[in-house]
């Protein structure tokens, strides 16, 4: 039980128990894949305001501004959050996996995946980046942005039926307002 390797990955991706889709086997490394950033990016966007600063409500629909990133690049500025999503779609009922930033985007200090990297088992879709700089910073469609790892779940597992697995999924906003209806 535990992490795979690279060479397991691959091995799993060739026997249809890992979807990968476009696989490049150069994006393979010791214990993990490359995912590359696809070529939108959703800028959030305020809806609310709390004593007099502009803020997110997560009870009120999500806010946002489309762009494609031009092959020219696309500028991050520090004062924004933005949404990107994975240019691979994946997916696997046999492993839970995690994304992570790549070491490389990292020492640009761009966080590429902050929070919520958890994949779960059943997912099959693109997945969606939350993405920050510390510096005005340029990214490009297609870039090597992070990475995702597999491991193995012990005991009875329930496949992933969640709101995020619906649709193209590219750059998905929250969908906690769902959580209000409950």
């Amino acid at each position: 039980m535990g992490w795979l390797t690279g060479k397991e990955v691959e091995k799993q991706v060739r026997a249809g128990k890992i979807r990968i889709d476009p696989f490049d086997g150069n994006q393979i490394n010791p214990n993990s894949y490359d995912y590359r950033l696809g070529n939108t990016l959703r800028q959030l966007l305020t809806n609310s305001e709390f004593n007099g600063i502009p803020c997110i409500d997560p009870r009120k629909p999500i806010k946002y501004r489309d762009y494609i990133i031009p092959e020219t690049g696309y500028l991050l500025l520090t004062e924004n959050a933005y949404l990107g999503s994975t240019m691979e779609k994946f997916g696997t009922d046999h492993y839970a996996s995690l994304v992570t930033g790549k070491s490389s985007v990292g020492r640009l200090f761009v966080k590429n995946h902050a929070c919520a990297g958890l994949i779960d088992q059943g997912f099959l879709n693109h997945i969606t980046l939350e993405i920050t700089a510390k510096l005005p910073t340029l990214v490009f469609p297609g870039m090597r942005f992070g990475q995702i790892f597999w491991f193995e779940s012990i005991g009875e597992c329930e496949l992933y039926k969640g709101k995020y697995n619906e649709g193209e999924n590219i750059a998905e906003p929250s969908k906690i307002i769902r959580d209000w209806d409950k």
